[in-house]
């Protein structure tokens, strides 16, 4: 009956590629050089991508996780069928799993598209349950340097995060058709069985995880992050006296950070958070296993509060304080401001202030250029008044002397008409010897 409803459930929830949350896209924040790794890594990234953060048509899809692996800030969910496929060699039988790609000529147990399509999260979780033989015999040979290029990031990665030490003891490298050949263990009845009943109970379980009401906050974003926290928890809760160490890239802070909160914001994964404690004090906590070390964070920084991404060893990826810092807030709205502030606001109150400075400023200018302008005309006004009032006096006086006018000129007339006759009969009189 487990079979059965192993198979079942397969049927029903199946999903055939990938899920994208564009929110999360690191092409979708300001100032970014753009990225188009899963376009590029992709064999049908033209036919499938309409651009790195928008989906044409996932028909073309083959679900190989290809882009889930080189997707720099997680923000491409693998499908929960992807899940089950990568993580199942974990409950097979035997100690070592072998892992190599489609061109290769080897005999592996896992067969991929590539190596790797097998993001660094998945591979370490599998190694912290079996040992792993990675085939790069057809690597030398292969001509996509996309995916070369993915390997070696994906294997420097490992490294980091197991330390060299633990990655030469969990992974082997077979570079040649001889080394690391595979083998199978023969199994005896009882152990069959076993193992059959064990692959459908695990199968099952993982399937109910994904069924929605079924899971817990915690499972929201399930993918092998989540699955290598609970793995390390595991291993941690079984060695306390012991416990191994696993690098992880966490942002930087610096005496710089004031907790204002931009970081925050930035990260739409979650994996960044503030907390005010009792004394007074505010810490950065960073939750790894959600953290897709991707740097959005530090570019969001405009304060040089964040240094860039380092390489910490943890023993868990769960939540940790990163950071402490004593918060000032501004004077007038309240939000956190440098320490050291001069006049203790915040920017955009200062702006504010200034710009309402401004604007008193013009209001007072208008105020007074409009007395001016009132002034002037009643100015004006009393002058047209007081000539108004002087018009009707000087009028009496130009009527008096308006009649003598006349008169003079008849005279002057007279007086021009009497010399004129009299010149006349002075010629008119014969003149005598």
């Amino acid at each position: 009956m487990s079979i059965f409803t192993r198979y079942a459930m397969d049927a029903l929830m199946k999903t055939t590629h990938p899920e994208v949350n564009r929110k999360q896209c690191w092409n979708l924040h300001p100032h970014r050089t753009p990225c188009t790794a899963c376009k590029d890594i992709c064999p049908y990234g033209d036919e499938i991508f309409t651009r790195p953060n928008l989906v044409k048509d996932w028909d073309p899809c083959t679900d190989c996780g290809l882009c889930v692996s080189a997707c720099r800030s997680g923000c491409i969910a693998p499908s929960p069928e992807q899940v089950q496929r990568d993580i199942s060699p974990a409950d097979s039988d035997g100690d070592t799993i072998w892992i190599g790609c489609e061109k290769s000529t080897r005999k592996n147990t896992v067969v991929r598209t590539c190596v790797s399509a097998y993001s660094w999260e998945a591979l370490a979780y599998l190694a912290l349950n079996k040992k792993i033989v990675l085939d790069l015999t057809p690597c030398g040979e292969c001509e996509n340097d996309v995916c070369a290029e993915h390997l070696r990031a994906v294997l420097t990665r490992l490294v980091e995060f197991f330390g060299q030490p633990l990655f030469e003891a969990r992974f082997t490298l077979a570079y040649e058709l001889d080394d690391a050949p595979f083998h199978v263990k023969e199994l005896t009845r009882r152990e069959m069985f076993e193992q059959v009943g064990h692959g459908s109970k695990s199968g099952t379980k993982q399937l109910l995880r994904m069924l929605p009401g079924l899971r817990a906050d915690e499972d929201g974003g399930a993918d092998f992050r989540l699955l290598l926290h609970q793995r390390t928890r595991q291993l941690k809760a079984a060695m306390p006296d012991n416990p191994l160490h696993y690098g992880c890239y966490l942002p930087s802070f610096t005496d710089k950070c004031f907790a204002c909160g931009k970081c925050e914001k930035a990260c739409r994964a979650g994996a960044l958070k503030q907390e005010d404690l009792p004394d007074g004090q505010t810490r950065m906590v960073v939750t790894p296993w959600k953290c897709s070390e991707c740097g959005v964070c530090v570019a969001a920084c405009s304060n040089k509060g964040l240094d860039g991404m380092k390489l910490r060893q943890l023993t868990t990826l769960g939540p940790v304080s990163v950071h402490k810092c004593t918060k000032t807030l501004c004077k007038e709205c309240g939000k956190p401001i440098a320490p050291g502030s001069v006049d203790g606001v915040c920017t955009v109150c200062r702006i504010k202030a200034r710009t309402k400075k401004r604007q008193e400023e013009a209001r007072a200018r208008a105020q007074k250029l409009k007395e001016e302008r009132e002034a002037k005309k009643a100015a004006e006004e009393a002058a047209k008044a007081a000539e108004q009032a002087a018009a009707p006096a000087a009028e009496p006086a130009v009527e008096a002397a308006a009649p003598a006018a006349p008169q003079s000129v008849a005279a002057m007339l007279t007086d021009e008409a009497a010399a004129a006759a009299g010149a006349e009969t002075a010629a008119a009189v014969p003149k005598t010897d």
